[in-house]
């Protein structure tokens, strides 16, 4: 059977970023065996981003991490880059094959481009069933060259974002582009149990060489505790990150109808040589309501730990870290996300979705090493976002 899918999301934060994404998939049988997946999407992103600077009990006037132009920062807040837009195009297609002995081969490609970004994949799949298909095996491999462009080349790791690198006409002439190759290995197992029961357990191995800095983050070196003015910020300078990353991850899936529902339930559990450690937790129910659709609310949990090199700020007149950055993606938070999707049928082959999720990020707002006036500040807001989410599915 033949099945095409069109979506679209809107996401927004509180006061940050504001995205659109609008994706369309086909899935289509050939002759001889063959399939072929098709998935094109867009994204549109606009609003602002912290750029991991600290705050001052005075107000700032900063420059930017992408350029020559200033950041007015009033006093007590979190320097936050604002005005940025972004769109992007990525179209992945996968061809794939099923041979004897219930045996499916595939291969596919990708690409995705923005101004300042682009990214090249390939990959590969082999998924084997036996035991009267109760169990499959799958075996999926994929590499992605991926190019970044940032606005006025990328900037030296760990100088000032006013003088360590050249300006020309207020635009920032840096080193060129950053460059990295990303390698990716899934092992999954699946199993059927009995008549209701599910389960999958998968393994994922990631490893990335290159430019994985963040050329628009920056780290601020503050006043040291025993200064006349602790805490306060005297400079901000470009992160540096390690040029490689490895990581890994485990995962267990359970799936059950129960009680009339169709129950998911997941955990996983990651791991990399940054430091980061994190759980996830999900579950989702699926169930019908006879003449009015299908409902299926969901809650995810999140936990994560900081990065060895994660720092909220540097203290002047101590030696520089190899590595550093004030990233909140890479310090520790908590994180819930919940939703409710409903699903209606508007023919015998298609169905409509309509879906609304809540998105709530937290972290420790006044970290260990924080001192001084700095207690006062919050450096870690929370991220509250939501999203809404419109789905037509048609099967022909």
């Amino acid at each position: 059977m033949n099945h095409s899918e069109t979506s679209l999301l809107v996401y927004s934060e509180r006061n940050r970023v504001h995205a659109t994404e609008a994706m369309f998939s086909l899935d289509k049988q050939l002759q001889k065996g063959y399939a072929l997946g098709f998935r094109f999407t867009y994204d549109g992103l606009t609003g602002a981003s912290p750029t991991g600077a600290s705050p001052s009990k005075q107000a700032q006037t900063l420059t930017r991490p992408s350029g020559g132009k200033t950041l007015l920062v009033p006093a007590g807040a979190l320097p936050i880059a604002d005005g940025f837009g972004e769109t992007r195009f990525a179209v992945d297609t996968k061809l794939s094959r099923t041979l004897f002995k219930g045996t499916t081969i595939g291969g596919g490609v990708h690409l995705s481009s923005e101004h300042d970004y682009k990214s090249l994949g390939i990959s590969g799949s082999v998924t084997k069933d036996l035991d009267s298909a109760r169990t499959s095996l799958g075996l999926s491999l994929s590499g992605l060259h991926d190019v970044s462009k940032p606005i006025g080349g990328t900037p030296t790791p760990l100088t000032s974002i006013d003088s360590g690198i050249d300006r020309q006409d207020g635009m920032l002439v840096g080193n060129g582009n950053g460059r990295k190759n990303v390698f990716d290995g899934v092992v999954s197992l699946t199993r059927v149990l009995g008549t209701n029961l599910l389960t999958r357990l998968s393994y994922t191995f990631d490893h990335a060489q290159g430019y994985l800095t963040d050329p628009y983050k920056v780290i601020s070196i503050v006043q040291a505790p025993d200064s006349a003015d602790p805490g306060e910020p005297v400079m901000a300078l470009y992160e540096n990150r390690p040029s490689t990353r490895t990581s890994s991850a485990v995962s267990c899936e359970l799936r059950t109808f129960l009680l009339g529902m169709i129950t998911e339930a997941e955990y996983r559990y990651f791991w990399d040589d940054w430091g980061i450690k994190s759980h996830t937790a999900s579950i989702s129910l699926k169930f019908d309501v006879n003449h009015v659709g299908a409902f299926e609310p969901h809650v995810r949990a999140y936990r994560q730990g900081r990065a060895s090199f994660s720092k909220p700020f540097l203290i002047q007149g101590q030696p520089l870290p190899d590595y550093v950055s004030a990233d909140s993606r890479l310090a520790k938070f908590d994180a819930i996300n919940t939703g409710l999707a409903y699903t209606v049928p508007t023919s015998q082959q298609s169905q409509l979705t309509l879906a609304i999720e809540w998105y709530l990020q937290r972290g420790d707002s006044s970290p260990p090493e924080t001192f001084g006036p700095l207690l006062a500040f919050n450096l870690f807001p929370d991220l509250n976002a939501i999203m809404l989410r419109v789905g037509l599915a048609h099967d022909f």
